[in-house]
């Protein structure tokens, strides 16, 4: 078992990236036995070299495999956690799994893997405390609550589930340990049912260095008191993996000064940005039609993408624009091809070539 988790704990560290590049060095030992079979070389070096392959695709079939034990019993089993008492300090412990409520900072994966680093060697610092809440309350103020791996919790099962208000990130690593067959608990976990949990953020957070303006904009769903909408789809933009400037001009064509957000921030209404044009639909019809031509979001949260759909839209009109989107998957263009765009002239040719073939 021990030797399981090891392995388990060592793919968490090197992660997925990673995993992709010791599959590469399977492809590149076995093309090298390959050739050596083929050529006019000695039975040794032959053996030498089916040797360093078999290490190799022993080593990716052994991560491989970790990472499915990690992802299957990741997010599905009962944690413990320690809870200290306010009033005594003392600890108890309770036996919960882990959920996040909608619109919270965005979690930063390579921050998780770095914990688990962390956590793993036993240097994790059990001063810093975890703040979570009972997701069964949350729920029944309205907030919406969602497990691991993205699922909407409901009222039945509710009471299983610890919400975490702020420690994201080390309580994910926690549970990656764990689903990696570790056994620990979490430590230092203090339990805040408030009302107001975009308030709450707003105050843990805003002061600290390392909120950065995706985090507030996501937050500031929990917060807006005017433009309630168009926050949330805000930072429905910024979980897909956009950035938060691309998010506010995808949706409003203009970009927002952090003054405004401290405004949303602290609940105060607003007025949006000169020339901003609050449009949800066509927001969320651009991204849409982005998915459907496969286009990766990594790449196309450059503004030059939506400032060069919005250019092109300007000089021709709103319905041929989306026409040219849409088709624009005929292209079959690859990473490659797009990450070239780098002006807004660049994405409008691309969607003039895509009309253009359509008229062809």
């Amino acid at each position: 078992m021990e030797k399981i988790f090891l392995k388990s704990k060592n793919v968490l560290v090197m992660g997925k990236n990673n995993l992709k590049e010791l599959a590469k060095s399977v492809k590149k030992e076995e093309k090298v036995l390959f050739n050596l079979k083929k050529g006019n070389v000695s039975q040794e070096l032959i053996d030498l070299q089916q040797s360093r392959f078999d290490s190799t695709k022993k080593q990716y079939d052994d991560s491989v495999a970790a990472q499915e034990q990690v992802e299957k019993n990741f997010g599905g089993s009962l944690l413990t956690f320690q809870v200290v008492d306010e009033e005594t300090g003392a600890f108890s412990t309770m036996q919960k799994k882990i959920a996040y409520v909608k619109h919270n900072r965005p979690i930063d994966e390579a921050r998780v893997n770095n914990f688990a680093t962390l956590i793993g060697k036993g240097r994790y610092d059990k001063a810093f405390p975890i703040i979570v809440a009972d997701a069964k309350t949350l729920m029944e103020m309205g907030y919406e609550v969602y497990d691991m791996k993205g699922n909407k919790l409901t009222l039945d099962v509710a009471e299983e589930y610890y919400v975490i208000l702020d420690g994201q990130h080390r309580s994910k690593a926690f549970a990656k340990l764990i689903a990696a067959g570790q056994d620990c608990a979490i430590p230092n976990v203090h339990i805040r049912n408030v009302e107001n949990i975009g308030e709450y953020l707003t105050e843990i957070n805003n002061t600290g260095k390392s909120w950065t303006t995706k985090d507030k904009l996501s937050v500031a769903a929990l917060t807006a008191n005017s433009h309630k909408e168009l926050f949330a789809a805000i930072s429905t933009l910024i979980g897909k993996g956009f950035s938060p400037s691309t998010a506010t001009l995808i949706l409003t064509r203009k970009k927002f000064s952090d003054a405004l957000i401290q405004k949303v921030l602290k609940g105060e209404d607003i007025k949006l940005p000169k020339g901003a044009e609050e449009d949800i639909e066509r927001g969320m019809r651009f991204v849409s039609l982005c998915e459907q031509a496969h286009l990766n979001l990594s790449i196309i949260t450059k503004r030059y993408f939506i400032d060069g759909f919005n250019s092109y839209s300007k000089s021709t009109s709103e319905d041929n624009a989306f026409k040219a989107l849409e088709a624009i998957g005929n292209l079959h263009l690859k990473d490659e091809d797009l990450k070239k765009v780098c002006s807004n002239d660049d994405f409008i040719d691309l969607l003039k070539r895509a009309m253009n073939a359509i008229q062809d």
